[in-house]
């Protein structure tokens, strides 16, 4: 590259659209990922025919018109097709066998709530009602993000007291003020794993706004979730950019408070120079790895690193030959539930004879249009306690010993046998199955303690200034899902909301 405008670390969703936006924007934009592949959770993976993705299982907001569609036709140039797989996107099933369908049309899911509460319609309507305005009361807040930091505090509570509202008030407590039936608070708090903690503890915020987000049904990238980043790719080459993987970042490059560059981990100690540098590997990773030791003494970074991970897990990957609708398997999502207790959220694995709280299945074959064989796929995720991986803590794939692959095929066939039990006919379309534990999540994607949505959405998370794009050190600013909201689509609106704070005509895009 003749010249580097920006360098942008990390290439999941959040790096990737805040460098395709500065792209757009005419910078020349240097991406460095330390994985082999580009894409972060958006990435895939193959074995033996098979293709996985590891974190893209639905999307909501992908209708013409849609904010969220908006921003990601202009970061592709409208080169990525979004399939609305089925008019049923989730399905919940209790232990009871009660099963609930989640159909993309907000009011036949009012009405079939109603229909079967009829004693709540009251309790269902005023649920409706704070999720639309809790879910509303983010864009005061996040736009008081792209205003100077003395500007800032001044507009803030001005800005985002709404948000300061609903951010404050937790999922439980929200739930029931507005229902009494146990059974029913259950089913509104049920996508708790869309966004990591239980209805306890997590802010009535993100849940508002997950809720609302599929509101209108789920979406899946027509050719796999890879084609995210391939298409990304090209806008930030297009503007005469590069991506680099396999270039793990080991510093950032400092010229007394001010950052101008990063080194790379490699023999040489490679350096690359910017006039802006950005981090999109997290909040904490940042501070714990890419910034000197004494930036973790700063108030700014004792305030970010009090804040609480978002949860790790397990995921079975499994690869069938055959019909597997004719064994219960669907386009949309299936959650299977042991209880209507939602505060149950991690599977105790240290005891063998317990089951996992939950299962979210998800069978990506069936979502994508473009796939046209019986080799189907599928995929099963459960939340896991990191404790009980933690001594295996920093050892490489394949070299972590005996006792962790036992370890992890003993979890590998308690799971299998927990599916089985909900789906028993899948059993003999079953050809192939692997298993990833939060190291994977931790080694691959440099996830602190594996967590799969970076930094736990509570309360406090929503009330900490300093997660927004800009840092104390001059000309480097953070983005992804830390500074926006969790997923696919808060971490691209993340990256979206740094770029606008360096090129604020980003906006005029979207008016």
């Amino acid at each position: 590259m003749e010249k580097i405008d920006t360098i942008v670390i990390g290439s999941g969703m959040g790096g990737l659209a805040c460098s395709a936006a500065l792209a757009r924007a005419g910078q020349r934009v240097l991406l460095l990922e330390q994985h082999y592949v580009a894409g972060g959770m958006t990435h895939t993976f193959k074995r033996k025919g098979y293709v996985w993705d590891v974190g893209v299982h639905c999307l909501g907001e992908m209708d013409e018109g849609c904010y969220p569609r908006k921003i990601l036709d202009w970061l592709t140039e409208g080169r990525v097709t979004m399939h609305k797989y089925d008019h049923v996107y989730d399905s919940f099933t209790f232990t009871d066998g009660t099963k609930i369908d989640l159909p993309g049309d907000r009011e036949e899911y009012f009405a079939n709530l109603k229909s079967k509460f009829p004693k709540e319609i009251e309790g269902i309507e005023a649920y409706k009602t704070a999720v639309n305005k809790a879910a509303k009361s983010g864009y005061g807040h996040f736009f008081s993000q792209l205003l100077p930091t003395v500007l800032s505090r001044f507009l803030t509570p001005i800005l985002a007291y709404k948000f300061k509202y609903w951010s404050q008030l937790t999922t439980k407590e929200v739930v029931e003020k507005c229902v009494k039936t146990p059974e029913l608070r259950a089913i509104l708090t049920a996508q708790w794993g869309y966004y990591g903690p239980p209805p306890s503890k997590s802010s009535f915020y993100i849940h508002a706004v997950t809720v609302r987000h599929f509101w209108y049904g789920g979406f899946y990238p027509v050719g796999g979730a890879q084609v995210f980043a391939e298409e990304m790719i090209k806008t930030i080459e297009a503007a005469g950019g590069k991506v680099m993987t396999r270039t793990p970042v080991k510093e950032l490059l400092f010229e007394d408070d001010k950052v101008v560059g990063v080194v790379i981990a490699n023999e040489t100690q490679t350096k690359f120079y910017a006039p802006v540098t950005i981090s999109a590997v997290g909040a904490r990773a940042t501070i714990k790895n890419l910034l000197p030791a004494t930036a973790q003494q700063t108030t700014w970074a004792k305030n970010i690193l009090k804040l609480k991970q978002s949860p790790c897990h397990v995921a079975l990957y499994l690869g069938f030959q055959g019909d597997i609708k004719a064994a219960g398997a669907r386009a949309s999502n299936q959650w299977f539930y042991e209880s209507y207790d939602m505060e149950k959220t991690e599977w105790n694995v240290h005891d063998a004879n317990s089951i996992a709280p939950i299962l979210y299945v998800s069978f990506p074959s069936l979502k994508d249009p473009k796939h046209k064989s019986e080799m189907h796929t599928g995929e099963v995720v459960t939340f896991v306690p990191y404790d009980a991986f933690e001594k295996w803590h920093g050892t490489n794939v394949r070299k972590r010993g005996d006792d962790y692959l036992q370890f992890k095929k003993d979890l590998e066939e308690r799971l299998l046998n927990q599916l089985f039990k909900w789906m028993p006919d899948l059993k003999k379309y079953l050809v192939f199955h692997e298993f990833s534990t939060p190291l994977s999540t931790e080694f691959y994607c440099r996830a602190p303690q594996g967590a799969i949505y970076g930094i736990s959405p509570t309360p406090e998370r929503f009330r900490t200034r300093e997660l927004r794009p800009q840092t104390p050190y001059k000309n480097f600013y953070l983005t992804g899902s830390d500074v926006g909201t969790l997923g696919v689509v808060g971490a691209m609106v993340g990256g979206l909301l740094t770029a606008a704070k360096l090129r604020p005509k980003i906006w005029k895009e979207f008016r």
